[in-house]
Order: C-alpha cells, then sequence, then structure tokens
C-alpha cells in the first residue's frame, strides 16, 4: 500500500511547476507596457527636419495603402529629399517603426523591391560612422527599365531593435518575435533610397547627412533599459 506522502508527491509537483510557469509568465512584457515607448519613438521620428542645412530641402511623399496594411505602423515617415544647390542629388527617406517586429518580415528591400518588377542586382554588408553612432546595415541595388534603358537604384537599409540596437538585416528581426522581454516594443527600419550612378562616397556622404540630421532617434528608439 502506497503511503500519503508518496501518493501526493507528484501533484504537489505539478501544481509546483505550474505555479513556477504561472510566476515567470507574469514577468513577460505586455502590450501595455510598451505604449509609452512608442509614444516617444514617434515623437522622436515625426520630428525629423525637414530641411537639413542650407542644402537639402524635402517633400512628403505617399507610402502605398497596401504597405501600409502589411505593416501596421506606429509611425512612418517619407520623404524625397533634394540638394537645391546640385539638383543631381537626391535621396528619399523611408523610416517605419512597428509595434510587432514580425510585420516588417515582408516589407525589406530583397522582398518589396522585387515583387514590384525590380529585381536585386547587388547586396552587401556595410557600416557607416554617423557621429559618434556605427551603423551596420545592407547596401542594395535594384534594377527596373525606364523608355527600354535599364536604371539601378541603390538602397541603403537598417533595422533598430529595441534592447538589441542596429542591425543589419531580417535575421535579428525574426528573432526578436520570439524575445516575450521585447517582442511588443517593435521594430525600426530605415531606408535611404540613392541614384546607383552615384559615386559611392558620395553615396555615403548623402547618407550620413540625413541620418545624422536626427542623431538623438536612436537613443530614443533603443532605451538601454528594455
Amino acid at each position: 500500500m502506497r503511503s500519503l506522502p508518496s501518493i501526493f508527491a507528484a501533484p504537489g509537483v505539478c501544481l509546483l511547476v505550474l505555479a513556477g510557469i504561472g510566476l515567470e509568465k507574469q514577468t513577460h512584457a505586455k502590450p501595455e507596457d510598451a505604449a509609452p515607448y512608442h509614444v516617444r519613438a514617434k515623437v522622436a521620428i515625426d520630428d525629423w527636419p525637414r530641411t537639413i542645412g542650407d542644402s537639402w530641402k524635402s517633400l512628403d511623399t505617399t507610402i502605398p495603402t497596401a504597405a501600409l496594411q502589411l505593416l501596421r505602423p506606429n509611425t512612418t515617415l517619407s520623404r524625397h529629399y533634394v540638394n537645391v544647390k546640385d539638383e543631381g542629388e537626391w535621396a528619399d527617406l523611408l523610416i517605419v517603426q512597428c509595434r510587432d517586429p514580425n510585420d516588417m518580415s515582408g516589407h525589406y528591400p530583397p522582398n518589396c523591391y522585387p515583387n514590384n518588377g525590380e529585381p536585386q542586382v547587388y547586396q552587401s554588408a556595410r557600416t557607416w560612422q554617423v557621429g559618434d553612432q556605427a551603423i551596420s546595415g545592407m547596401e542594395y541595388h535594384f534594377e527596373n527599365t525606364h523608355l527600354g534603358q535599364p536604371e539601378r537604384k541603390c538602397v541603403y537599409n537598417f533595422f533598430v531593435l529595441p534592447g538589441r540596437g542596429i542591425v543589419p538585416d531580417m535575421k535579428e528581426v525574426r528573432e526578436a518575435t520570439g524575445d516575450y522581454q521585447r517582442r511588443f516594443f517593435g521594430a525600426a527600419q530605415f531606408q535611404v533610397v540613392l541614384p546607383a550612378d552615384l559615386p559611392v562616397q558620395k553615396r555615403d556622404e548623402v547618407f550620413v547627412t540625413l541620418i545624422g540630421a536626427n542623431p538623438s532617434v536612436f537613443t530614443v528608439l533603443n532605451p538601454g533599459k528594455i
């Protein structure tokens, strides 16, 4: 005959395990925990200067409705910048900040440009120095045809993950989806689109000028306490 302690031992262990699971789940971040962060992120991105220095002026551009439905962004910024001192220099700046990092998966350069009929013809890992901030990202080139002639565009792309910092591609963003402490803080994606025929040194200078116009945004998007 089994003793009373042995009879109740297994159920007792199960109850302790369940209680431990319940307590551990209470430590997971919840959507409401991230709400103040998303307010600050929106303000920081929306404050991006429309005029940079005495050369770069901008116009707002429209993000397609289908892309917005896919991204479900907290905030976006889409602008076309032109160097008024050299109208051959231009760049498009696109910033998308989402509450869920998984919403980024369908809308980043190797996906969205080929899906719009612009196949990828080149990619390279890059690092740019913007003030005190080293930015690791990717350089992509895409090609389309205009009036029977091939045209290329260059896209410099990177992401900011709260608690992780700047990351170059989607691998880290996908991993963030499974991180229950960070997933509700989302992710931000930065794209700078440039003419591919612009010399690489000049493209890098334009990138540094545009991204360096709002350096505090990186502290807001990646606060150390997350």
